[in-house]
């Protein structure tokens, strides 16, 4: 059974306990006027808290879906064009809006972003209204450096930074927050999937 199918059936299952109790109230109510209601009373609370609750977890889980299904949708775009790239899912730095922006006016990153590494090069997407948008590429003949940057200085806020080559000459840098997974609105902290992150593109700025 999946798992939108549970939460159906554990839903129904909450609606019919609370139409149990109700009706046995009722005929408790008809069978004796003076009987002792507490117990029906705290039961219906928890019952209606229960299903509450049960509505909350599926809006918090529907919405993990919906982000997971556009970075899926963005990812299967982006190998129509390149099978070849390995993908990471991102969030982007008020320093890389900045930069956006500079070079896409017309473009306002959302929260959710895409790198993707390829052999010769670095492209940042984002899913824009059911469309794969490229909003910036990086060759890695054009990259400088690659590292990890502490963008709050509070030690919780690492982020990659790219540093490289514009065609025209001018130095730039990419920092990006890593998500934990595609869907995921957590980031990674400093720890060895962000270093080894760091090592792996590090190593194909070199290789290439």
């Amino acid at each position: 059974m999946s798992p939108a199918r549970r939460f159906l059936a554990l839903r129904w299952a909450i609606v019919g306990v609370w139409a149990a109790l109700l009706t046995a109230r009722v005929i408790v109510v008809a069978v004796s006027p003076d009987a002792d209601l507490t117990f029906f009373g705290i039961a219906e609370v928890v019952s209606i808290a229960l299903g509450f609750a049960v509505i909350a977890v599926a809006v918090v889980r529907g919405q993990s879906m919906r982000r997971r299904h556009e970075d899926e949708a963005l990812a299967l775009a982006i190998r129509r064009i390149d099978p070849t790239v390995w993908l990471v899912p991102a969030a982007p730095t008020a320093e890389l809006r900045s930069s956006i922006e500079t070079i896409r006016p017309e473009v306002s990153l959302g929260h959710r972003v895409t790198w993707a590494f390829g052999a010769t090069e670095a492209s940042l997407w984002e899913l824009e209204e059911r469309r794969a948008t490229r909003l910036l590429v990086i060759r890695w003949s054009r990259m400088v450096h690659v590292g990890l940057e502490d963008v709050q200085g509070d030690g919780r806020s690492w982020a990659i930074a790219m540093h490289y080559v514009r065609p025209d000459d001018t130095t730039a840098v990419a920092t990006f927050f890593v998500r934990s997974a595609p869907g995921s609105r957590r980031m990674l902290g400093r720890g060895p999937r962000l270093e080894r992150l760091v090592a792996d593109l590090a190593r194909e700025r070199i290789v290439a």
